[in-house]
This record gives structure tokens, sequence and C-alpha cells, in this order.
């Protein structure tokens, strides 16, 4: 079996160890080390890889993206249209991400940001909060990461609702989908969790109209893809309070530039696209599970 590593921008020498650990008898091989030759691979695993991979790779059975989304990767004009792209469906990544949400949702309903500030100037100053478990969570996607998310919440006994394009089936809390249904969800939501991919329908679907929607005090936390939110229309809400606080991980544009005022608003944590870094261990053993399928004649998986 021959496999090409292609991860510019993330440490190659985990995946390789991985790689190593579970299927010693593969050939890997680097890009960057037969970008040159005449090697071809049946299968890549990549993640934001150089354009020219794809001309010159041309016996691929399957593409695997190691991480959750996909969207730089189909916006590549070479990409292969032919062959089947797969993306990691949670491979460890669940369980950062929760802890990422949880941090958000008890920092400001808790009033920690202002604790902060009275620290800074040695004030005793206790602040009223609402219980948690009083507040409904709206998970705004339920891809595996929104789908685990929300299940963990709601065992932990928070009051929690989805809404995606489509009904997901097994799912303990409520659902709402379409676009019809948008409205209504986030004006139930006290906190807005945004685990959305960047598609062409959500584009800016968070856009001033909607945010408004939300109830007065509200918390965004976004992680997902920054492209879902109009950055202008959310800052608006932050300077005039209605929306309490944000907890920002991802944005329409990356990294964040030094001039933009979300670094400087009071009530904004940014985040540099950290929220659930891939696990390269569980990352591998999902790829390999599905090449094993592949190989086998199961290709229902894409």
């Amino acid at each position: 079996m021959k496999i090409l590593l292609a991860t510019p921008k993330a440490d190659q020498s985990a995946y390789l160890m991985a790689l190593k650990k579970y299927c010693p008898y593969a050939d890997v091989q680097l890009w960057q080390d037969i970008a040159k030759t005449d090697w071809q691979a049946e299968y890549a695993l990549v993640w934001k890889p150089e354009a020219a991979l794809f001309d010159h790779q041309k016996n691929l059975k399957a593409i695997f993206n190691l991480g959750a989304g996909t969207d730089a990767l189909e916006k590549l004009p070479n990409l292969p249209r032919d062959v089947p792209l797969y993306k990691l469906r949670d491979a460890g990544m669940g369980q950062w991400m929760l802890e990422y949400v949880l941090y958000g949702m008890i920092h400001f309903s808790r009033r920690f940001d202002l604790y902060r500030q009275h620290q800074m100037v040695s004030s005793w100053q206790p602040e009223r909060t609402r219980n948690l478990q009083e507040k409904r969570i709206g998970i705004l996607g339920l891809g595996p990461l929104g789908q685990y998310v929300g299940k963990q919440l709601y065992l932990m006994g928070y009051q929690v609702a989805g809404w995606s394009r489509s009904l997901k089936a097994d799912l303990p809390f409520p659902q709402a989908t379409g676009a019809a249904a948008l409205n209504s969800f986030l004006s139930q939501s006290h906190i807005l969790v945004n685990l959305l991919p960047a598609k062409e329908d959500t584009y800016h679907l968070l856009n001033a109209d909607r945010l408004m929607r939300l109830p007065r005090d509200s918390i965004v936390i976004s992680s997902g893809r920054g492209s879902v939110i109009d950055e202008h229309a959310l800052l608006l809400q932050l300077q005039t309070r209605h929306v309490r606080g944000a907890l920002l991980d991802v944005f329409e544009h990356e990294p964040l530039a030094k001039e933009h005022p979300f670094w400087s608003q009071p009530n904004v944590i940014v985040t540099p696209h950290i929220a659930a870094p891939t696990q390269s261990d569980d990352a591998i053993k999902q790829v390999l599970a599905d090449i094993l399928d592949i190989e086998l004649g199961d290709n229902t998986l894409f």
C-alpha cells in the first residue's frame, strides 16, 4: 500500500509515527520528498497541501483530509472530482471541542471576564449570575462534532437544542431543521455555538438580522467556520451588549489581522483556531479503517 502524507502546515512527525505504529507494512512518503519524482500513491493524507500535488498524483483511490472541514481543499481547481474525498468524523476532536465550548459558557455566564477586570483594580465586587442550567444552549450545526458536544452537554444536565439542514437520528435533544426554523431557534438560544462548515448557503448565515434575534445578554461561541458570521454585525451586537460576550476561534480571514477590532473588544476572547486540534493517533486509526473498507469494496463512507 502506498500512502502519501502532505501536511506542510502541521506536524508531520506525529502522523508518520502513527502510520508506522498502526500500518508498518505501508510505503509512506512525504510530499516534499517525492514531488520531483514519478512516485505515485494510492492514498493521499493531506492538510492544506500544495495544489501541485493533485497535478502530480494520478493514481489516487481516495483523499483523506486530516481535519473536520474540507472547504479549503474543495476550492482547489485541480482537486480530482472523481476521487472520493474523506474528512475526519471525530478522531478525538469531540472532547476537545466540548471543553472549549464549556469554557466559553462558564467564562461569560459566571462573569469571570468582569472578575478579571475587578482584580486589575483590586475591587472586591460580586456579580449577579444565573444558573447555567436555566439557559438554553443552541448548537448550530449537527455534524459529528456538533452531535458529540450536544449529547455530552445534554448528559450533563444542560438544556440543549440543535439546528441543521436535515434531521439527525438518535439525538436526545430537540432539533430544528431548515431555514424556516432558524429564526425561532436563535430567539431561544441564550448560548449559541457555531459549528457549521463553510458552504455557499452558510456564508454570513448569522447576519445582522439573525444576530438581533438572539436573547439579550446572550453568548456566542464560534468554532466551526468563521465565514458563517458577519463579523461587523457581531461586533455591533457586542458593543451594545445585546451579545454579552463571544469566544471566537475561527474567522472569515485567518490569521486575524492585527488591526481587527475583535482584538481590543473587551467582551471578546480570540483564540487562533485551536478549539479542537486533530489527534494524530485517532486520525490515523480512522483513516486506516476507511482504507480497509475501500480495499474490501465498501465505498459507502464518502
